[in-house]
């Protein structure tokens, strides 16, 4: 592991409380400054670090001027983007509760306020909304006549939509709607499935998760007077950890800092009885993953043989854990190295090796692995389908990557 990626964790485990000030001068002397800031910014963690200057961790640590001031810049960015993100939600849920309409707002300004106490450490990119199927054409026209469109560009280039779109909307899991207004670009995601992948996928089976999500069992949280519809902290705990884990391959920084301190602010408050009742055993396991992650970088020790057996991670694979730890630091891109990483981590997840088997059978032998590239094709023979389908999975990225 680089110095660079060293100091990050240490400054996670400082964010935590749970850290050695002489340890994180050390290790940040050992740094590149340009490398750092880079890495900084790829992980998008100025807030992160602008917050633990304000709360003097660095005071034993030389941090350039310049430095500084570059964090400060991006946290009043992050602030003043998620106070405009926030206040066109409140628009949008008004809406939804005028009509009536069962909704859950998942991740953003929902993790931010159960986390943390300030705006800045941040940025809430879109605005996603979990809905019943059912309602998603009355939820689409308060969209569209909100002055909301849904990007068809962007589902063609880059999801390679070959069908008509009315029949795409049937298929898939999630839609997105875009609303430009001068410089301010507005992202809504409505979705109604957590698995991101085709029905008939193994991976529906695997995990269930969607089994879970009742919008008869909410918590509302209150922010400037509005009334904002999330989930429970248990099933919440579940959903920030199946995306982190199953969706994100473990990448991306700022959601496991995100998962470490919902840990540690709501652990007493959590039924994790209930989660081990309605959680399956794939479920369970990657909810043990990022148990492990919570508790190395915070002042708990590891967990116990009866904590990782409950939680379905007593039996890793020698490498496994070694393999989870080492995409943190991974690019969130297209790339194929990225993509690929992906996969390696949804092949190991599966708690069982039948299961783990039927997910690379999945990956090598069925269409829809791909993404949802619905357009109706020409045959394949079987044998022939893994290097049809590796052809393909190269092309896409190639494709986006170009762009």
């Amino acid at each position: 592991m680089k110095n660079e990626q060293k100091f990050i964790l240490e400054c996670i485990h400082a964010f935590l409380d749970d850290y050695n000030v002489e340890k994180l001068k050390m290790l940040y002397e050992s740094t590149n400054d340009r490398k750092l800031n880079l890495l900084i910014g790829q992980q998008n963690l100025e807030g992160f670090f602008y917050h633990l200057y304000l709360n003097k961790k660095f005071n034993m640590t030389n941090i350039p001027a310049d430095t500084i001031q570059l964090w400060k810049k991006v946290a009043g960015k992050n602030s003043l983007t998620n106070a405009i993100n926030d206040k066109e939600t409140f628009q949008i849920v008004s809406k939804l509760d005028e009509n009536k309409i069962d909704y859950i707002y998942m991740k953003g300004l929902s993790t931010r306020r159960r986390c943390y106490n300030c705006d800045y450490l941040k940025c809430s990119a879109d605005i996603d909304i979990f809905i019943k199927k059912a309602d998603y054409q009355k939820v689409k026209d308060i969209l569209l006549s909100n002055d909301y469109e849904i990007p068809y560009d962007h589902y063609i280039e880059d999801f390679a939509v070959k069908i008509p779109f009315e029949e795409y909307e049937n298929r898939v899991f999630e839609i997105s709607f875009l609303k430009r207004k001068n410089a301010l670009k507005f992202i809504v995601d409505l979705q109604w499935d957590f698995t991101f992948f085709d029905k008939s996928s193994v991976f529906h089976r695997l995990y269930n998760i969607n089994s879970i999500y009742q919008f008869k069992s909410t918590d509302e949280i209150e922010i400037d007077g509005y009334r904002l519809k999330v989930f429970p902290l248990e099933i919440e705990l579940i959903n920030i950890s199946f995306h982190y884990v199953f969706n994100h391959g473990l990448k991306g920084m700022q959601w496991l800092i995100d998962i470490c301190t919902f840990i540690k602010k709501h652990e007493t408050k959590i039924d994790f009885n209930h989660i081990i009742k309605i959680a399956n055993t794939n479920l369970r396991k990657i909810l043990g993953i990022t148990l492990m992650l919570s508790y190395e970088f915070s002042t708990k020790s590891k967990m116990d043989k009866e904590q990782k057996k409950m939680f379905c991670v007593d039996k890793l694979l020698p490498f496994e854990y070694r393999i989870y730890k080492s995409m943190l630091f991974r690019p969130n891109n297209n790339s194929v190295l990225s993509k690929l990483a992906l996969r390696i981590v949804k092949i190991l997840l599966p708690y069982k090796m039948r299961d783990r088997l039927h997910v690379i059978k999945y990956f090598f032998f069925n269409t829809d692995s791909i993404g949802h590239r619905l357009g109706h094709g020409k045959k394949t023979k079987n044998f022939l389908l893994p290097f049809s389908l590796l052809k393909l999975f190269i092309f896409d990225i190639t494709k986006r990557k170009g762009r």
